[in-house]
């Protein structure tokens, strides 16, 4: 069988038909989240800490992060909210964009 395995520094969750269900929160995406997008082109990440925080408390294993947001610096935002969401919690993180910049950025900011 097939596993895929997404880490952390200190944690690693597999992926697999035989594994336990894997819970990824989704919520630290602006797609859809109007207060979302405009706090985060403000600058202020604190949605992106509480909805981190909470969706691990609920059990999430896997954080996916998102910063797209047309018309702004997606590779800084993700790369900001990367640092920000490893700072918050041991999960792996899923770092997604449709923009290649804007995931080298997410990569080089993980840790």
């Amino acid at each position: 069988m097939t596993e895929t395995v997404i880490s952390s520094a200190s944690k690693e969750v597999v992926i697999g038909f035989d594994r336990p269900f894997v819970v990824i929160g989704e919520r630290i995406n602006p797609t859809g989240r109007k207060l979302l997008a405009e706090e985060l082109k403000a600058g202020d990440f604190s949605r992106v800490e509480a909805d981190a925080l909470a969706q691990v408390a609920a059990g999430a294993t896997v954080l996916d992060v998102n910063a797209g947001i047309p018309l702004a610096d997606e590779p800084a935002l993700l790369a900001k909210a990367v640092k920000l969401v490893q700072a918050l919690t041991e999960v792996p993180l899923s770092i997604d964009s449709s923009v290649v910049e804007a995931l080298e950025s997410g990569l080089e900011a993980y840790a």
